[in-house]
């Protein structure tokens, strides 16, 4: 077998650590490329070498305007009829993500809807959408709906609020508030 030298030794060294910092060099200019990333304002949180991609946020909080929505305004924020997606919790409307609540997306069931009942009761179908959520629970249950409501206030912007019908309380008791 044949040995190399030092000088060799050091030349093939040096060649294959040039070698390699090309094949690196390649690749993230090949992923800056591809993810089209590199320029500076589309890269709020690292480099592209990475991929990260720009956060996209649903539209800034100041363009959102607060009002009252009753169920059936709310149920045109569907996703569908318009394409901005409400839903309310605990009476606050939030605009949420239209990834989760779109069309054909996990939960678009509730789109439109106040959906505490929902929660609470961990109901899929929402049958119990559109429903009384301050009576008739037990006290897991508004623990439930409580840890809901915080996790939507954290994530969503509010929108405005649910104003509730006649309907909204006979549906889950017989008692109908004297204010309405």
């Amino acid at each position: 077998m044949h040995q190399l030298r030092s000088g060799e030794t050091a030349k093939v060294v040096c060649l294959i650590i040039v070698a390699a910092a090309s094949g690196i060099l390649l690749r993230n200019l090949f992923l800056c490329y591809k993810n089209r990333q590199c320029g500076k304002e589309d890269r709020p949180e690292g480099n592209c070498i990475f991929g990260r991609k720009k956060k996209v946020l649903i539209r800034p909080v100041s363009a959102i305007e607060c009002r009252g929505f009753t169920k059936e305004e709310l149920q045109e924020y569907d996703g569908i009829r318009k394409s901005d997606i409400y839903v309310s919790v605990k009476g606050v409307v939030y605009e949420v993500a239209p990834q989760l609540y779109g069309p054909g997306k996990s939960y678009h069931v509730y789109a439109g809807r106040e959906i505490s009942r929902c929660l609470a009761k961990s109901d899929v179908s929402s049958k119990e959408a559109n429903k009384d959520w301050e009576h008739g629970f037990s006290k897991e249950e508004m623990a439930v709906l409580d840890w809901w409501a915080n996790k939507f206030n954290s994530k969503y912007p509010v929108v405005g609020w649910f104003v509730p019908d006649k309907d909204f309380y006979t549906e889950t008791h017989d008692t109908i508030p004297q204010s309405l």
